[in-house]
């Protein structure tokens, strides 16, 4: 065990490290990492929000803790977060602009906020992607900046807060470059690998960039763009299918590794279908192939069942714009294919990046599957990004992301919305697509091509153009690939030549053998910046610079003294508007609320289900925002009905976070274990049977709607489709609606458990017997129910916990005969419980029950993170006691100024400090206590360590106070921190998963007090 220890040295010594011995910082090595305050955000009673992109969900709720820290009001939040979501949900991703890539930004007056990972090693790059969209956004830098650096924990984020300042000494420092380029546009393309801006200076053309490490954009790139611009001919590729029907000698040139003999059988009819296809899915020996005259390569084989199915034999490349034969061309070509055979898994350089799975490995949620086995084809492509792209009559602005993955699927009648499972892998590509380009450079490179020929579009309709350099057009794709060896993908990518190609061409190469719902395939092509063809300027509304955002919005748009609405619109190559969304914005009584309608989809998955409506049908998706001196409420709801909301409450440098689940969460939740072969979950607080005999679930709280679920049919109003797997591979669905809820049959509900769902619920007039149990809540409402064994009964009108009770008494109902049989002596104090989603208190024969997000729940939620925990009640606040055993390390007297400054610290005050206090309990406000008194202090171990760290310690027969102190992080200026080692130490330092990793005590100096002493 490696066991570190506190102490304070007013004095410098240097000391030799090795194991079991003293190791000191000295002065000067403590001076470059000067120690940060900061704040910490808890979102233990937030975690059943958290869904599979939980990462980017933690960077969202860092920036929502951020806004409660600076104080944000009602009017900035809104501002801020109109087009944005506390949650997150692949249903809501063209309705939102959520952020992607690591880093988030938020301003604040003429300060632009920027939180940035502690650990990100491309911190510069971050930093510097967030200012450029905020300029790409409002068509202004900020007068300053300001760094937090943030590290997520167990159920906390950790942030510190680095000094303020300006915009261009943020720049520069972090290696903005800007040159003329009009002349001397090689110095530029040495400087800056990364364009950020191109503008007219007068006569002059003047870019800006950043100097991080990157692929590089030459000036025969540059040449051969502007070129295709001049011509009105806009760049472009893409792999597309032959038009006509294959010749004899086109088969023979994709099977040339192939017999004659195998290929005459083949085009006669007289080779074995199913046993092509039993070789495509590694359900044939090679020695069974090669006995009936097949091949068994794989791709060979996929050659032969597209001709026997009338399927395209190969991709030819489409170049446009006169891109052919060169180098940018080639890396057209390659990003192209690779993206192709990525997604489907092929490959010996698919990306193994944490969150990224190929079609070929994923599983298909049975809501989204069809009923039976089916292909889908469809066309993949990459595009410009219009919502980082802003043009102005002098300038052009770049964002954070310039590029974009599209997909389409083939329909009788022409292209139509992809299916979950072709959309999925390049939905996780286009939220991630930083993540690719760091493993392989060339998706870098693309969207350098992407920013490059959107400026150079706008700079040709300015009339100007940058020099030019005669590009090479000779190159071959095939040599091109053979010759790269710093390519990530190297596998044989199949070129082949049939006479009918009038370009490049290669093989469909086939995915791994999986079962899912059906066998897919892809074609695709890039197409590059065509924002000014495409749209022009007829989509560029005039919207105070705090709400405005780049892409395309209808002129009509505004928004005056918070009222008013704002339309995104998506124009294609035709010029018309094939998506919309529109905001309503209202403010009014310190709140804001945005009303956000949207194009139907045919496909709206909603965590793994289905949402059943027609296309047609406009989505509704409404935020209710609400901020005041830290307090943050952030309502969601979805087709009409509560998803829910979250709340933020801040005391000084804490910042908790709780999430309650509104009707539509807890029937997401409720639902999803189906689809994996299990009962409805404990989302389902009991269920009873109607007049007619159908089977009703209560998932809400008061005059919300009850869930049913039966066979899949039209749906009439919000309704979720669910599947599940049948042995024989076809997939069974099931329609979950919300209905109204049954009234009661009897004066008196009890609740009885089954063996595999939730309690059943019966009635009687009958008064209950068992042993009467007292509830009580912060609002001072007090109910009674009555525990028989593993029955529960109550009042059905009782208004907290009745048959139309609230969800916080339908929680206790549920849980609370197992919560009794579980309690143990806690002398005198209350257990935390986790009750569903609700954290409670359970002492003898009461029960103390809160809303989700009030106080009582959330401080039970964080205390439990460290396993059992022991509570009380002190003028109404829920207060966190830990009794768990602490194990003497060290003592050192400092100024009380000098300990609270200590990094990644926990401090607690003896009991005797507490009579100097306006506080009777709870946390002490560092503030409150006198800075320069001498006090003695002794860092303790913890047995049982909390991720959030409990407000009272008992050590020693006293009790021990937190003190509520900024985080702090690096090394003290003022005191050196000496680390005792009782054996060797790891390489490198665990992670730590609290709030801090040190907990110190302090008694008076004269450590007389009670618990004090030796």
């Amino acid at each position: 065990m490696r066991q570190r220890t506190l102490l304070i040295a007013l004095s410098a010594v240097a000391i030799v490290a090795a194991a079991g011995i003293a190791i000191v910082l000295q002065p000067d090595e403590a001076a470059v990492q000067q120690q940060q305050p900061g704040f910490t955000v808890s979102f233990a009673a937030a975690e059943s929000a958290l869904g599979e992109d939980r990462e980017n969900q933690l960077r969202d709720w860092a920036r929502i803790g951020l806004a409660s820290h600076l104080d944000l009001d009602t009017q900035k939040m809104r501002d801020a977060f109109f087009d944005a979501l506390p949650i997150r949900d692949n249903g809501f991703a063209d309705l939102t602009r959520q952020p992607t890539g690591p880093g988030r930004s938020l301003l604040h007056q003429d300060t632009l906020h920027l939180l940035i990972p502690r650990d990100d090693s491309n911190d510069k790059r971050t930093a510097g992607l967030l200012l450029d969209q905020h300029r790409t956004d409002t068509g202004t830098d900020p007068a300053e900046v300001q760094l937090h650096r943030y590290e997520i924990r167990d159920t906390t984020i950790v942030i510190t807060d680095e000094d303020t300042q300006s915009t261009n000494d943020f720049r520069a420092q972090n290696g903005y470059v800007a040159e003329r380029v009009d002349d001397g546009l090689g110095k530029f393309l040495t400087k800056a690998k990364h364009l950020s801006t191109l503008e007219l200076r007068g006569r002059e053309v003047w870019a800006g960039g950043w100097n991080w490490p990157g692929p590089d954009v030459t000036a025969e790139d540059i040449s051969v763009l502007q070129r295709a611009y001049a011509k009105h001919d806009p760049p472009a590729f893409s792999l597309d299918p032959p038009a006509v029907a294959p010749t004899l000698e086109d088969i023979e040139a994709a099977l040339k590794n192939v017999p004659e003999e195998t290929i005459d059988q083949l085009l006669a009819g007289e080779v074995d279908r199913e046993l092509i296809w039993a070789g495509l899915v590694d359900q044939a020996t090679p020695d069974e192939l090669t006995a009936n005259g097949l091949p068994t390569d794989r791709t060979d084989l996929w050659t032969m069942l597209n001709i026997l199915e009338g399927r395209p034999l190969y991709n030819e490349a489409r170049y446009e714009g006169g891109i052919g034969g060169t180098e940018l061309g080639m890396t057209l070509f390659y990003t192209d294919l690779i993206a192709k055979q990525w997604v489907d898994g092929v490959g010996d350089g698919v990306p193994t990046i944490t969150g990224f799975v190929p079609d070929s490995k994923a599983v298909t949620p049975p809501a989204h599957c069809a009923t039976s086995s089916t292909t889908e084809s469809g066309r993949l492509w990459f595009g410009q990004n219009d919502k980082a792209f802003n043009f102005t009559n002098d300038k052009a602005s770049l964002g954070a992301q310039s590029t974009r993955l599209f997909s389409r699927s083939d329909g009788e009648e022409g292209e139509v919305e992809p299916s979950y499972s072709f959309g999925r892998g390049l939905h996780w590509w286009d939220e991630h697509y930083q993540q690719v380009a760091d493993h392989e450079a060339q998706y870098a490179r693309l969207d350098q091509v992407m920013r490059w020929s959107g400026a150079l579009e706008w700079l040709q309709s300015k009339g100007k153009q940058l020099p030019e350099t005669e590009p090479k057009n000779d190159l071959k794709f095939a040599d091109w690939y053979r010759d790269r060896t710093d390519l990530k993908e190297r596998g044989d990518v199949r070129p082949v030549q049939p006479p009918s190609a009038k370009q490049e061409a290669v093989l469909t190469k086939p995915s791994k053998a999986y079962r899912d719902c059906g066998f897919y395939g892809v074609r695709g092509g890039v197409s590059l910046g065509d924002g000014i063809a495409r749209v022009g300027d007829g989509y560029q509304a005039d919207l105070p610079a705090p709400v405005r955002r780049a892409g395309p919005t209808d002129k009509s748009s505004t928004l005056n003294n918070g009222t008013g609405k704002i339309t995104e619109v998506t124009v294609d190559n035709r010029h018309e508007v094939v998506d919309r969304v529109e905001r309503t914005l209202t403010t009014s009584n310190g709140t804001a609320r945005t009303e956000t309608r949207a194009t139907g989809r045919e496909v709206i998955p909603l965590g793994d289900l289905k949402v059943m409506q027609p296309g047609t049908n406009v989505r509704e998706l409404a935020t209710t925002l609400k901020a005041d001196r830290g307090k943050i409420d952030y309502r969601v709801d979805y087709q009409g009905n509560h998803l829910g909301t979250l709340t933020t409450a801040r005391s000084r440098s804490f910042i908790s976070l709780s999430w309650a689940k509104g009707i539509v969460g807890r029937m997401v939740k409720a639902l999803q274990p189906i689809q994996h072969g299990k009962s409805l979950d404990d989302n389902v607080f009991y269920s009873q049977r109607d007049a007619n005999g159908q089977t009703l679930h209560r998932i809400g709280g008061k005059d919300e709607p009850w869930l049913t679920v039966g066979p899949d049919r039209p749906a009439t109003g919000f309704a979720l489709r669910v599947g599940t797997h049948n042995p024989d591979g076809i997939t069974t669905h099931l329609l979950a609606e919300l209905q109204p809820r049954a009234p009661p049959t009897g004066d008196y509900m009890t609740l009885t458990p089954t063996p595999d769902g939730p309690p059943a619920a019966t009635f009687s007039d009958t008064p209950p017997t068992g042993t009467p149990i007292q509830v009580h809540t912060p609002d001072g409402r007090n109910s009674q129910l009555h525990v028989d064994k593993d029955r529960v009964t109550v009042s059905s009108a009782d208004p907290l916990l009745g048959h139309n009770g609230a969800v916080e008494g339908a929680a206790v109902l549920r849980d609370v005969a197992n919560a009794l049989a579980r309690q143990g002596e806690t002398d005198g104090l209350l257990r935390a419980v986790q009750l569903g989603d609700v954290g409670a208190m359970i002492g003898k024969d009461e029960i103390f029950v809160s809303s989700p997000a009030d106080q009582w729940s959330t401080r039970v939620q964080q205390a439990l993170t460290g396993g059992d925990a022991t509570m009380r009640i002190t003028d109404g606040q829920a207060i966190h006691v830990d009794k768990s055993p602490m194990h003497h390390v060290g003592t050192q007297k400092a100024t009380l100024g000098e300990v609270l400054n200590s990094p990644s610290t926990t401090f607690y005050v003896n009991e005797s400090f507490r009579a100097t206090l306006a506080t009777k309990d709870g946390p002490v406000v560092a503030d409150a206590l006198r800075q320069n008194m001498t006090v003695t202090v002794r860092e303790v171990t913890a047995e049982n360590e909390q991720t959030v760290p409990a407000d009272v310690k008992i050590y020693r027969n006293a009790e021990w106070s937190r003190v509520d102190t900024p985080p702090r992080f690096g090394v003290s200026t003022s005191l050196n921190i000496i680390v005792t080692l009782n054996s060797t130490p790891p390489s490198t330092p665990a992670k730590p998963s609290g709030a801090a990793t040190r907990i110190v005590l302090i008694c008076p100096e004269d450590d007389n007090a009670n618990g004090c002493g030796d």
